[in-house]
């Protein structure tokens, strides 16, 4: 069975390159089929690296002096996102058929972000990589492990 509306949550790690060739797999030669690319910013790494007008105090996270200034960075950090993984992606997709989306989405939980993402975008599966951590990490929790339990979907997770 192949799949048509495909998400494959992608951070550039190993695990996430193979969840990336499995999904080619998946999705075939179709035409007509979407395969979305998503990469998940935790929102704390919005403006990391960024000199703020107002000085921490204490432990205080960096606060933006405007919502626009937050906005402009958080748009700045999508588009770097996607322009990052467009480049590391475009040798494994090149022989594709299918649209072929990339996005980035700030949350403060990554499997957050994947699961909105695949309800908003009516997805028939996400794949996803697995660090293969194991039994400690999956008590601990991991993203693989958060989405399999919070997705409305199907997912496969690849090691």
């Amino acid at each position: 069975m192949l799949y048509k509306n495909l998400l494959v949550a992608y951070d550039g790690s190993e695990p996430s390159q193979e969840a990336l060739v499995v999904a080619k797999d998946l999705i075939g030669d179709t035409p007509d089929a979407t395969m979305h690319i998503l990469s998940v910013i935790p929102l704390g790494a919005v403006g990391v690296g960024v000199e703020s007008p107002i000085e921490p105090i204490g432990s205080v996270q960096q606060i933006f002096p405007d919502i626009q200034t937050y906005e402009a960075l958080l748009t700045n950090a999508k588009q770097s996102t996607i322009d990052s993984v467009r480049e590391q992606i475009e040798d494994v997709l090149k022989e594709l058929q299918c649209q072929v989306t990339v996005q980035a989405v700030a949350a403060s939980k990554p499997a957050a972000g994947i699961c909105e993402y695949a309800e908003e975008e009516g997805v028939d599966m996400i794949v996803m990589g697995c660090r293969g951590m194991g039994a400690l990490r999956s008590v601990l929790g991991s993203v693989s492990y958060a989405v399999l339990h919070q997705a409305d979907c199907p997912v496969v997770t690849v090691k």
